[in-house]
C-alpha cells in the first residue's frame, strides 16, 4: 500500500505530495450496531466526502481499570479497515475526554473511585491511567496511520481543552505519549473560536480546529489571524442539536445549513460536519450538563440537565440512517463549491410497524433485589456508585427507623445524583430529583416502625466542563429528618439517619429475574414482559409515549431511557436486533394502574415539547 502523509500549508493540503481537499463529517462506530456501519460510510462515500471523523470511547474500551474491549461495535480496527475499503480517510480524535453528549465525556467512571484525582490533568495519577490506556488503544490504531498505509490521516490532541482547564503540561504530555506510541501523522484540536480557548485548547504546530454553527465567516477570520501559517478547520460544524430531556428540539432548517456551509467553503475552510450521521446513545449512556436549556427563559439558573437517549441531533444522516434534506442540499452545495455533478437520486431506509399488543407478565423490582444485586454493603454512611465499583444504574439504600412518635417526618437528600424514588415499607413516599423544587417527602413512623427504602437513579453523569470533577453517582450527602411538631413549627434538629445498607443495581443482567402473570405493584418501579413478531432485519421505533419513565430492552439488548417529559417519544430499534420472534422487557419507574399497550411505528418522534415551553427548574422534573 503506499504511504501517504498529509501536510498542511497556508492555503491547502496535500496528500502524499498530490492536493487534497478535505471534506469530512462525524461518524461514530460505537452509537451504531457494527452491521450498521457500512450503510452509513456509503452515503457519506456518496455525498461527497472526502474523510470521516470519529471520537474513541475510553469507558467503553476500558470499562474497569486493566480490562480492555474491542470486540463487536467496537472493533475500530475492523471500523477503519471499513473506511479504508469505501475510500474515507479518517480523522481520528483518540482523546481519553470526547464530550458528545456521553456519560462523563468518555472518561471511565472509575477514575472517580480516587476522591483526589484531578482529570484531564497533569496530576501524575491522571496521566499514569491516560497513558495506560493510550499505549493499549494505539495497539489497535497506529497500524491504521497513512504513514503505514492506512486512512489516519490527522490525529486529535484531548478536544475542547480550552473550555476545561489552562495545564498546558497536560497538553504535552499527551501529545508526547501518542509519539511515543508510534503517532507520526499530523495533529489538530478542536476547540471555541475564543481567543481564550484557542489559547488554552492548543499546542505550538498543531493545526487549531474550531467548533461552530451558522455562519462563521467572522469566526473563520479570527481563526485565520490566530494561525495565520495553516488553513481554517472547522472541526465540528454543528449541523443540529442534541435532545435535553424536558428541552425543546432546537432544530435548523435544511436551507439555514446549506447557507452556512457554502459561507464556510467560500470562506475558505475545511469543513466537517457534526454530527454527519446521528446515533444513539444505547444504555444508559447519555451524559449531562450543569447548565441551561439552549432553549430556556431569560435568567434561568444552571441545573443538571440530562441528554436524551437518541442522538439523532438532527444530522444529515439520521439516527436509523436515513439521509434527511439536510443530506441533500448540502451535497448539492459541496458538488458547486468543487465543480462536480451532484447525483440528485433519493434514498430511503425501509422500517416497519408492528401492531399494538400488551405486556402480561410482571416483575416488581423491590421484590427482585435479590436477582438484581451485584454487590451489597452495610455501612454507617451511604455509599456513591464509584465506592461500590459501580458504573451506571440504580442503587437502592436501605435503613430501619423505630417508632419515635407521632409526628409527621420530612426526608431531606443532600447532594442527591440523580433522581430518588422514596418508600416507606414498599409504599411510594415521593421523588426527588437533583437541584429541583419538588413536593417534600413526608410520612409518619407507625408502631411497628418503617423500612426507608431510597432508589437512586444515576441519569448521566455530566460530560462538559469544571462540573465532571465532582459528578460522583448516588447520595454523596447526608440524609436527614426534618421534624414536624404538632404546631407546624419544626424541630432544631441537624441529626442525620445513620446505618445504612448499600445495594448496586447496574441492571447488565436480566436473566435471574422471575416473571409472573400478577399484576404490577401501585406506584412502585415494575419490570414488563412480553413477546412479538416482526420483520427480521428492519428498523422500527417503540413509542414509549403512554408509558411514564424507564428502560427498554429488545432480545437483551439495551436500548437506553425513555421519559414522559420528552422531547424523545420513540427509541430507535436497529433491524439488527430483531427477528421473527422477540423479546421485550420495559422498566417503568412508575407504573400506572392500567398497563398500556406497547406499540412499534415506523418514524421517530422526537420533538413533543413546543418551542414556547417555559423550561423551570420544577415543571419538568
Amino acid at each position: 500500500m503506499d504511504q501517504a502523509v498529509l501536510q498542511i500549508h497556508p492555503d491547502g493540503l496535500t496528500l502524499g505530495g498530490k492536493p487534497f481537499y478535505l471534506a469530512s463529517g462525524d461518524m461514530h462506530y460505537f452509537r451504531f450496531l457494527k452491521s450498521g456501519w457500512r450503510r452509513r460510510l456509503q452515503l457519506m462515500k456518496d455525498f461527497g466526502l472526502t474523510a470521516v471523523q470519529t471520537y474513541v470511547p475510553w469507558d467503553l474500551h476500558e470499562p474497569e481499570k486493566g480490562q480492555f474491549c474491542f470486540s463487536d461495535n467496537l472493533d475500530i480496527g475492523a471500523f477503519l479497515a471499513m473506511c479504508q475499503d469505501i475510500g474515507l480517510k479518517v480523522l481520528l480524535r483518540p482523546s481519553v475526554y470526547m464530550c458528545s453528549e456521553w456519560d462523563f465525556g468518555g472518561l471511565p467512571y472509575w477514575l472517580l473511585k480516587d476522591p483526589d484525582i484531578a482529570l484531564r490533568s497533569s496530576d501524575p495519577k491522571f496521566i499514569e491511567h491516560m497513558q495506560s490506556y493510550t499505549r493499549r488503544l494505539c495497539r489497535e490504531v497506529v497500524p491504521y496511520l497513512s504513514t503505514r498505509g492506512g486512512p489516519i490521516i490527522a490525529v486529535a490532541i484531548e478536544n475542547e481543552y480550552g473550555s476545561f482547564g489552562t495545564d498546558d503540561d497536560y497538553l504535552a504530555i499527551t501529545r508526547q505519549t501518542l509519539i511515543d506510541c508510534g503517532v507520526d501523522v499530523p495533529f489538530f484540536s478542536a476547540n471555541g473560536s475564543d481567543i481564550f480557548k484557542l489559547t488554552n485548547g492548543n499546542l505550538p504546530g498543531v493545526w487549531a480546529g474550531v467548533d461552530l454553527k451558522g455562519d462563521c465567516t467572522a469566526d473563520a477570520a479570527r481563526v485565520k489571524a490566530y494561525q495565520p501559517d495553516q488553513p481554517v478547520l472547522i472541526s465540528e460544524f454543528w449541523a443540529g442539536c442534541a435532545q435535553q430531556w424536558g428541552g425543546y428540539f432546537n432544530r435548523q432548517t435544511a436551507e439555514q445549513v446549506a447557507a452556512a456551509y457554502e459561507k464556510a467553503l467560500h470562506a475558505g475552510a475545511y469543513v466537517n460536519f457534526y454530527m454527519f450521521c446521528g446515533g444513539t446513545n444505547f444504555g444508559f449512556m447519555n451524559g449531562a450538563l450543569e447548565s441551561k436549556y439552549r432553549v430556556d427563559r431569560p435568567g434561568a439558573p444552571d441545573r443538571y440537565i440530562p441528554f436524551a437517549t437518541s442522538y439523532d441531533v438532527d444530522a444529515l444522516i439520521s439516527e436509523n440512517g436515513a439521509p434527511t434534506e439536510k443530506y441533500y442540499a448540502c451535497k448539492r452545495v459541496l458538488a458547486n463549491f468543487l465543480h462536480q455533478p451532484s447525483n440528485e437520486q433519493r434514498i430511503t431506509v425501509p422500517t416497519q410497524s408492528i401492531a399494538p399488543f400488551t405486556l402480561t407478565e410482571t416483575a416488581p423490582m423491590l421484590d427482585q433485589i435479590d436477582a438484581l444485586c451485584t454487590r451489597r454493603v452495610s455501612t454507617v454512611l451511604p455509599r456513591t456508585m464509584e465506592a461500590m465499583d459501580q458504573a451506571y444504574g440504580f442503587i437502592l439504600y436501605t435503613t430501619e427507623l423505630p417508632h419515635y412518635d407521632d409526628r409527621l417526618y420530612r426526608l431531606e437528600i443532600a447532594e442527591l445524583h440523580d433522581r430518588a424514588l422514596v418508600f416507606g415499607n414498599g409504599v411510594f413516599l415521593g421523588s426527588q430529583m437533583r437541584d429541583r423544587t419538588g413536593n417534600p417527602i413526608s410520612f409518619r413512623i407507625p408502631p411497628e416502625g418503617i423500612r426507608i427504602q431510597i432508589l437512586v437513579e444515576n441519569m448521566g453523569r455530566i460530560n462538559y466542563g469544571f462540573a465532571m470533577q465532582y459528578d460522583r453517582k448516588g447520595i454523596l450527602g447526608a440524609i436527614r429528618l426534618n421534624i414536624q411538631n404538632p404546631d407546624g413549627s419544626c424541630l432544631w434538629n441537624y441529626a442525620m439517619v445513620q446505618n445504612w445498607t448499600t445495594e448496586s443495581l447496574p441492571l447488565s443482567d436480566l436473566g435471574r429475574l422471575r416473571f409472573s402473570s400478577s399484576p404490577a405493584p401501585a406506584q412502585c418501579p415494575c419490570f414488563y414482559r412480553g413477546i412479538f413478531t416482526a420483520r427480521p432485519g428492519v428498523d422500527t421505533f417503540i413509542d414509549m409515549s403512554a408509558w411514564n419513565k424507564g428502560n427498554v430492552w429488545i432480545n437483551g439488548f439495551h436500548l437506553g431511557r425513555y421519559w414522559h417529559v420528552g422531547p424523545q417519544q420513540t427509541l430507535y430499534v436497529p433491524g439488527e436486533l430483531l427477528n421473527e420472534c422477540n423479546e421485550v422487557i420495559v422498566l417503568d419507574l412508575h407504573p400506572q394502574p392500567e398497563t398500556p399497550p406497547v406499540v412499534f411505528i415506523d418514524q421517530a418522534k422526537l420533538d413533543s415539547i413546543a418551542q414556547t415551553t417555559d423550561l423551570t427548574e420544577s415543571d419538568r422534573a
